[in-house]
């Protein structure tokens, strides 16, 4: 604690100095905070100047969306100050922020348009199943922290909101084609009209790879006795291939009234299992686990309307429907005994929710927006398994629940001063286990001059367990044969998350740069972990999260642009450790030495976008990424990731052909110096990959 409180006096002292030469310049008048900073959405569900939201954010625009070049959005979340992308298997992110919590990553909160994607029964997103395509993302919102005051429980770590182009965005026709290394194969169409009344777009897409690379030795030229495992996992089968339609229409028929459809449908086969002997060659083989595809189907129905009152406030009405089925079938060996018979399981997951919010402008120097909302969720796990008559279980089961929750919100901005700005707002929600829990939160923010901001802020966020925390008969395909399938964990408490942070945000135009600075600490209560004694989960893991954060974007000319994002972040808990053997050992807890929070979390982070818009319609860019070592949280030794470093450029030139079509080649290389790493599982190595594109439009 000494070291970080010495960090965070020198942080501020820093930002004292900068700020004192900036009130020398004098204090500002109201109209002076019609500032440049990004406005944002999804802080306070109020739109704000980045300089005003009482959060901490990062926006991911179009223009770096492009620039990255990447085939899926979880690649774009790399650049987020501290936030951990990774994969499982080829089609299978892990996304968290603050490290690798777990595969699941349970504690992230992710929307698209509004409606949260975050399922259960694992409380996860499944992000190859979403049924978008990156080029249909117009930004991302990332809340870097706790929002469950406007978001709801689930969103202890952070939000991710997703924020697709509006059906006007559209007017024409693009066709896009990828080809690369790693069977990357992707063509997609948008099209689109606009019209006086009603405008819709449209996009028809597919998107296929091969995953990683088979690794047959072990990472990092250690030997796989030093973890006493018997060998890697065989990742050969992790492929992913997927197919979606998106469409978004809206219908503004008077100058008060506005109605905005969307639907999607996702149809997605990934490769998945890490053994493909059959019977395996040694007893247990990897896992038991063979070689099989996971075949999910996902999609979804949303309609939003939104009237204009004569008050001069809104009044907005969004209802939602997502459905998510997923099927799997392959054979197991356990208990000694190979089953030729396969387990055959699935799980259909489907969400009905409808909300209805309220702003008003109360006066001159005050905004409220509040609100209800009620969510039903609806799970049926069933499937076949002889196996389980080796546990003396009988061989088919099948289960079904219905969860339902409310909650009821509220957001107030008050400008106190014209430099002075106080946002309170809170959520009250009944969960689905009946747990009653009041979310509040507390921001203010003081503006030094314009373009000097600081905030100061607390609030306090809830998770509720995953239905697969609580009862492991209702799970995730592939899971069957993790935990004991008769386990339950009974009288499970949400977690609790508190936060508190201090921020600084400045523009320095005279020197074409901003800077976005953040220094948290945020405490975790009742957290939840595997008790692998008794093969059930449990509360009792408490928590000390610190760091500091910067964002720092520079404009060398109208031409080039330079982001970095820099992250110093560490973690304390009483929770489980690591025994000789590299497995979870939860009677030996030193977190002076083993604590696997502690060593899940990268201490160091750094991403970078640079991008140059050249002569004749060409332009480049280049992204790189540094993370620190870590241990993942609920993996072995074996999984151990060493500091990663990956540089990727793109290059692309524009072109028109006649009078009506136009068009983009781009050629984009990963890993350019083909610096190797392991991802989450050991066996995931990434190496160098390239692919080229070309656009259409007319």
């Amino acid at each position: 604690m000494g070291e970080f409180r010495q960090q965070l006096g020198m942080t501020f002292a820093l930002v004292g100095m900068t700020c004192s030469s900036a009130l020398a310049d004098g204090y500002p008048s109201e109209q002076d905070y019609l500032q440049e900073f990004p406005v944002v959405l999804s802080a306070s569900r109020l739109s704000q100047p980045l300089s005003e939201a009482p959060n901490a954010m990062t926006v991911i625009d179009r223009d770096m969306i492009a620039a990255l070049g990447v085939r899926t959005i979880p690649e774009l979340l790399k650049l987020v100050p501290g936030m951990y992308v990774s994969y499982y298997k080829g089609g299978q992110p892990v996304v968290s922020y603050l490290g690798s919590t777990d595969q699941y990553a349970r504690r992230m909160q992710v929307m698209i348009d509004g409606r949260s994607v975050y399922l259960p029964p694992a409380s996860t997103v499944d992000w190859a199943d979403l049924p978008i395509a990156v080029n249909d993302v117009e930004r991302i919102e990332v809340i870097r922290g706790p929002a469950a005051a406007s978001h709801g429980a689930n969103s202890t770590q952070g939000v991710i909101s997703i924020i697709t182009k509006g059906a006007s965005a559209m007017d024409g026709k693009t066709v896009s084609f990828t080809r690369g290394s790693k069977g990357i194969n992707d063509v997609s169409a948008h099209f689109g009209k606009r019209g006086e009344n009603f405008n819709y777009r449209m996009t028809l897409a597919y998107t296929a790879d091969n995953g990683y690379d088979d690794l047959a030795s072990p990472p990092n030229n250690i030997p796989i006795t030093q973890f006493q495992a018997p060998s890697l996992l065989n990742n050969s089968n992790d492929s992913n291939q997927a197919r979606l339609i998106n469409f978004r229409a809206d219908y503004h028929p008077t100058g008060v009234d506005s109605l905005d459809f969307q639907f999607g449908f996702n149809h997605d086969i990934q490769g998945v299992g890490f053994n493909d002997k059959s019977p395996p060659a040694t007893p247990g083989g990897t896992n038991g686990n063979t070689f099989h595809d996971l075949i999910a189907n996902a999609g979804f129905l949303q309609l939003d309307w939104l009237h204009l009152l004569d008050d001069s406030s809104e009044l907005k009405l969004r209802y939602s429907h997502i459905q998510n089925n997923q099927h799997e079938a392959f054979p197991v060996f356990i208990g000694g005994i190979f089953f030729p018979d396969p387990v055959v399981q699935s799980v259909k997951t489907g969400r009905d929710e409808i909300e209805v919010q309220h702003t008003v402008q109360a006066s001159g120097n005050n905004r409220l927006v509040y609100g209800v909302a009620w969510r039903s969720d609806r799970i049926t796990a069933q499937g076949y398994a002889q196996a389980l008559s080796v546990l003396s279980l009988p061989p088919s089961y099948s289960s079904s629940s219905v969860m339902n929750e409310h909650r009821i919100f509220a957001h107030d901005e008050w400008r106190i001063t014209p430099a002075l700005l106080l946002n309170t707002g809170g959520m009250f929600e009944r969960d689905r286990m009946g747990h009653q829990n009041i979310s509040p939160r507390v921001a203010m923010n003081f503006h030094l001059t314009a373009q000097q901001t600081i905030r100061a802020g607390a609030s306090v966020a809830y998770r509720t367990p995953a239905l697969a925390e609580e009862k492991f008969r209702l799970i995730q395909p592939g899971a069957l044969f993790v935990v004991n399938p008769t386990a339950t964990s009974p009288g499970l408490l949400p977690e609790r998350m508190l936060s508190r942070e201090i921020g600084y945000l400045g523009e320095f135009r005279e020197w074409n740069t901003s800077l976005d600075l953040r220094v948290f600490s945020n405490l975790l209560g009742d957290g939840i972990y595997v008790n692998k004694t008794s093969a059930t989960f449990v509360n009792g893991m408490s928590a000390v999260y610190q760091g500091v954060e910067a964002t720092i974007k520079h404009s060398f000319s109208t031409k080039s642009d330079l982001t970095v994002n820099i992250a110093h972040e560490r973690a304390r808990s009483n929770g489980p450790s690591l025994d000789a053997a590299g497995n979870t050992n939860l009677n030996s807890v030193d977190p002076a030495t083993d604590d696997i929070l502690t060593a899940s979390i990268p201490k160091n982070s750094l991403s970078l976008l640079y991008s140059q818009r050249l002569a004749n319609d060409f332009s480049f860019s280049a992204s790189y990424y540094y993370q620190g070592s870590l241990q993942p949280f609920d993996r072995g030794r074996i999984d151990y990731q060493p500091i990663q470093r990956r540089a990727d450029m793109r290059l692309a030139k524009n072109f028109k052909l006649g009078n009506a079509m136009s068009g983009e080649a781009a050629l984009v290389v990963q890993n350019l110096f083909n610096d190797k790493y392991t991802e989450f599982i050991a066996s995931n190595e990434f190496d160098r990959r390239g692919y080229f594109s070309l656009t259409l439009d007319w």
